[in-house]
């Protein structure tokens, strides 16, 4: 029984739709379609330290370099393009986020930091560690993410850290105050000169305790607000989900195609990553139940989805997913966490994806009758946290009582109703042509 430990740190970004890479000026390789890696990254003589895990560069420069305009050297997958282009002169004072696009059209972020190390700008954590429990954390000082793997059954919700810090800097919270540890918890370290980094402890119990809630089903509802039959169609979807299982199928509007454009003031929920779902299906999909599209032509014909969503919900439970939220209203940042338990040995190539989505939402909607400006949007897709195709956490099958723990970072748009914003994160098998093998859902608040 492997017991496996994978943190993923991304921000809520805009993703790229598909590229335009020739491959015919060089010889195709099989396989790389789907690549999109930062290979190196460097300015002048100094390269950077890349984090695949975490997605994430950093740049150690001298005391005194000015780190205002940068000119990076990047070299990528074959295949891919990144935004920003290579050679491209940045502003390195805080972070820049490079977007590498595959030939498939899938992406990856990656968060660049240049780090000048001054006595009056250091500020990291040297040590972090539960003396009670005689146990030190595992610290990523590029993606400032340090983490606990402790036995089952352990309490964390009074864990009592001592912390050492870079001579000169202070913690907050302070070394040696208790914690609850339940969800990950944010250190921020402050350096003389006034400078601040923020470090996530993340602590995780063994797998092996975590009980099975049942198989969960997602169904993607592409859908328009110019679009005349979709409200039928979307009723027709929700009654269907409380006669079945209310708990156990979420329905999730994705505003993709033609009639999804904004015209006037019916409004923009388009997504690139909505977009590239409703593009990877052969034909019009109206419906996807775990991932599998359900179409015919343009015309909705009830009991359409009631056999697939039935079966769906008859499958073996294969993962049991379990996400923590913390939500900070003074600057709208979310931090996520996600737990992956595999229930079952499985053979496969496993990805999750988190997406953003906002319930009750009013505006213009086409219907038979004419425009509804008063029409309620329900579980809006608002974009993915870790992109439309995820981030893959086990290449190779995994086995029974597996464990993953995968954490993001992302800032939710002003213009968002927080209180009714929710995660949905679902893993799914690319070795079976991305069908979705379990759902969650958790409110941000």
């Amino acid at each position: 029984m492997k017991k496996i430990l994978r943190i993923f740190a991304m921000a809520l970004t805009v993703m790229l739709g598909l590229n335009a890479c020739d491959v015919e000026k060089e010889p195709y390789i099989q396989g790389a379609e789907d690549e999109r890696f930062i290979l190196e990254f460097r300015v002048d003589s100094v390269y950077g330290t890349v984090d695949e895990d975490n997605k994430m560069v950093r740049l150690d420069f001298p005391a005194g370099t000015d780190v205002t305009h940068l000119i990076p050297m990047i070299t990528i997958s074959n295949y891919a393009t990144i935004e920003p282009e290579s050679g491209v002169a940045q502003d390195f004072t805080n972070p820049v986020y490079y977007t590498v696009t595959a030939m498939s059209g899938a992406t990856a972020q990656y968060m660049v930091e240049a780090v000048v190390h001054d006595a009056d700008n250091e500020k990291n954590i040297l040590s972090f560690r539960f003396d009670a429990l005689d146990d030190s954390g595992v610290i990523d000082q590029i993606a400032r993410r340090i983490s606990f793997v402790l036995p089952a059954g352990t309490d964390v919700t009074q864990l009592v850290p001592t912390i050492e810090v870079s001579e000169g800097a202070t913690v907050e919270p302070a070394s040696g105050v208790a914690q609850d540890f339940t969800n990950p918890v944010t250190y921020t370290v402050t350096a003389l000169n006034g400078t601040t980094a923020v470090y996530t402890v993340t602590v995780v119990l063994e797998g092996g305790d975590v009980e099975p809630t049942g198989k969960t089903v997602l169904i993607k509802d592409f859908t328009g607000a110019r679009c005349v039959n979709c409200p039928a169609a979307a009723e027709y979807a929700h009654n269907l989900q409380h006669q079945l299982d209310e708990d156990h199928i979420f329905i999730m509007s994705v505003h993709a195609g033609y009639l999804a454009q904004p015209v006037g003031s019916f409004p923009d929920f388009l997504t690139d990553e909505g977009t590239a779902w409703y593009n990877n299906h052969d034909s019009n999909p109206l419906f996807a139940v775990d991932h599998v599209a359900l179409t015919d032509g343009n015309t909705f014909n009830e009991g359409q989805i009631d056999a697939p969503v039935t079966a769906a919900l008859e499958e073996e439970q294969t993962f049991e997913i379990v996400v923590g939220a913390q939500y900070d209203e003074s600057n709208r940042q979310l931090q996520v966490s996600a737990q992956v338990i595999a229930l079952t040995d499985m053979d496969g190539q496993f990805y999750i994806t988190a997406c953003l989505v906002e319930d009750n939402i009013v505006g213009w909607q086409t219907t038979p009758s004419g425009v509804d400006k008063e029409y309620v949007f329900r579980n809006v897709f608002r974009g993915t946290i870790n992109g439309a195709y995820g981030e893959e956490f086990e290449g190779f099958g995994v086995e029974a009582d597996d464990m993953f723990y995968l954490t993001y970072n992302t800032e939710i748009d002003a213009n968002y109703n927080a209180d009714e914003c929710y995660l949905m994160v679902y893993v799914y098998d690319k070795s079976q042509g991305d069908k979705i093998l379990q759902t969650t859902v958790k409110k941000i608040k």
